[in-house]
């Protein structure tokens, strides 16, 4: 299991939200280009980008943002949020994503995500189905879907070794720790998938835990803003490859 720093950016400030709750955001004082830079200096290697604004608005906000990311670091950077057509992905693609995170697509208009990945490729998709412990939410996790994770995979069970990033948003920005019983119960169900665990990830010892789950990454934000986790940290974490 690989750890992936995530910069969740809104209005070009890079915030956490407790929850997805947008009235209950906390704004860091970092220069997120530096930032950035920051983490590939450490040797990290991908980065987990999160346009806040582009996923409330319903369109791409800071691509401006990874295209100076992929012109300043070598980072391998997934970007989401605000995505709604081809035309973005190829966009974005051409503005150095390494892969595209589709979100509320997935649960709206599978067919066409099924469209879109066959004619891509699965390496460069991450699929987020983010859910609250009942439904997945959509749209920023503004609104309820009324559907389960279950639900939704089943429109993509066509494919094999997708990357699917899944936040248990009742952990989100809590620190409490990650769902372990969750992400145990999705590698059973769909072991032939690439599981993305985020949420609640507040120490060391909650990454030891989930790489026992056998998932593919884990995404970490709030614990390295605060300082409770550092990028060295994760770097010794990565390569120990165990």
């Amino acid at each position: 299991m690989i750890a992936i720093p995530a910069i969740d950016l809104i209005n070009k400030r890079v915030v956490r939200l407790l929850q997805g709750n947008f009235k209950q955001q906390t704004s860091y004082l970092l220069d997120p280009l530096e930032y950035a830079k920051e983490i590939a200096e450490s040797g990290l290697e991908y980065l987990h980008l999160v346009d806040l604004s582009g996923a409330k608005t319903g369109q791409l906000v800071h691509q401006s943002l990874l295209k100076e990311i992929a012109a300043n670091t070598n980072l391998k950077v997934d970007f989401g949020g605000g995505i709604k057509s081809i035309e973005d992905i190829e966009s974005l693609l051409e503005s150095g994503a390494n892969q595209v995170v589709i979100g509320s697509l997935c649960v709206n208009e599978p067919e066409t995500v099924v469209m879109w990945i066959k004619e891509f490729g699965t390496e460069r998709f991450i699929l987020a189905l983010d859910t609250d412990g009942i439904s997945l939410k959509i749209n920023g996790w503004q609104d309820s879907s009324g559907k389960t994770l279950e639900e939704s995979m089943k429109h993509f069970s066509e494919f094999k070794d997708l990357t699917i990033l899944t936040t248990d948003i009742r952990r989100d920005g809590t620190g409490t720790g990650p769902s372990l019983d969750l992400y145990q119960e999705l590698m059973q169900k769909f072991p032939d998938q690439r599981w993305i665990a985020s949420g609640g990830v507040e120490s060391m010892s909650d990454l030891k835990e989930l790489r026992k789950t056998g998932c593919y990454a884990c995404v970490i934000g709030k614990a390295l803003l605060d300082g409770k986790i550092t990028l060295n940290e994760l770097k010794v974490f990565n390569d120990a490859g165990i």
